[in-house]
C-alpha cells in the first residue's frame, strides 16, 4: 500500500512528466502570442525539453521561465529578423507551389530548387534557437555557428526541419495538439541536435566551441 502512494513510483513519475509536457507546451503557446517573443519562448522550450523532459532533471517550469527571461532581449531582437524572414520564405513557397501547379515545366523545376534552398535558412534558424536555449552566444557568433552546423550536419538539419514543420502542420490542423506537440517536438529535435552539440563541447561539457 505504501508503494502505491510513493511519489517515486512509475505512475506518479509518468503523471509528473505528463503535467510538465502539457504545461510547458501551453506556456510556450501563450508566450508566443506577442509574436516578438517567439524566439525566446522556443529557446526556453528547447532548453527545458532537452534537459528536463528528456533527461529527467527537476524543476521544468522554473527552468523554462529562467531561460525565457534570460534570453528575452536577445531573443526578441532575433524574432524581429527571423519571423518576417520566415513569412517571406513561406509566401515564396506558396507562390512557387502555385506556379508549379498551374504552369508546370520550368516552374516545377524552380519550385524544387527553391524547396531545397530553404534548407539553409530554415536549418540555421532551428540551430540558432537551440543554441540560444542551451548556451551563451553573442548574436554574430550565434548566427555564424548556426550556419556552420547547418552546412556541416545536413542530415541532422533536414531531420530537425521535418520534425519542426510536421509539428507545426499538425498543430494548425488540430489546435488541441498545442497541448502536447510543442514539447514533444522539442524532445524529438533535441535527439539529433544534442548529439551534434556533444561533438563540440569543451572539457567542462557546458561551453561549446565557437566558429
Amino acid at each position: 500500500m505504501n508503494r502505491l502512494f510513493d511519489p517515486q513510483n512509475f505512475f506518479f513519475q509518468a503523471l509528473s512528466w505528463t503535467v510538465d509536457l502539457v504545461g510547458i507546451s501551453l506556456f510556450w503557446a501563450i508566450l508566443c502570442l506577442p509574436v516578438v517573443t517567439i524566439v525566446p519562448a522556443t529557446a526556453a522550450l528547447y532548453h527545458t525539453a532537452a534537459l528536463c523532459l528528456r533527461r529527467g532533471e527537476k524543476g521544468a517550469f522554473l527552468r523554462f521561465f529562467r531561460s525565457f527571461l534570460g534570453n528575452l532581449r536577445q531573443g526578441c531582437l532575433l524574432s524581429l529578423v527571423l519571423v518576417p524572414l520566415g513569412l517571406i520564405l513561406a509566401w515564396g513557397q506558396n507562390v512557387m507551389a502555385a506556379a508549379s501547379t498551374y504552369v508546370g515545366g520550368a516552374a516545377t523545376a524552380l519550385y524544387g530548387v527553391y524547396s531545397v534552398a530553404l534548407v539553409l535558412p530554415l536549418g540555421a534558424a532551428c540551430w540558432m534557437v537551440a543554441l540560444l536555449g542551451r548556451f551563451d552566444f553573442r548574436t554574430k557568433e550565434l548566427a555564424r555557428t548556426a550556419f556552420v552546423l547547418t552546412a556541416g550536419h545536413l542530415p541532422s538539419t533536414v531531420l530537425v526541419i521535418l520534425l519542426v514543420c510536421g509539428a507545426a502542420f499538425l498543430s494548425l490542423l488540430f489546435l488541441p495538439g498545442l497541448l502536447l506537440l510543442p514539447a514533444m517536438a522539442g524532445i524529438l529535435v533535441s535527439l539529433p541536435q544534442e548529439r551534434v552539440f556533444r561533438k563540440y563541447l569543451l572539457e567542462d561539457y557546458q561551453e561549446p566551441l565557437r566558429f
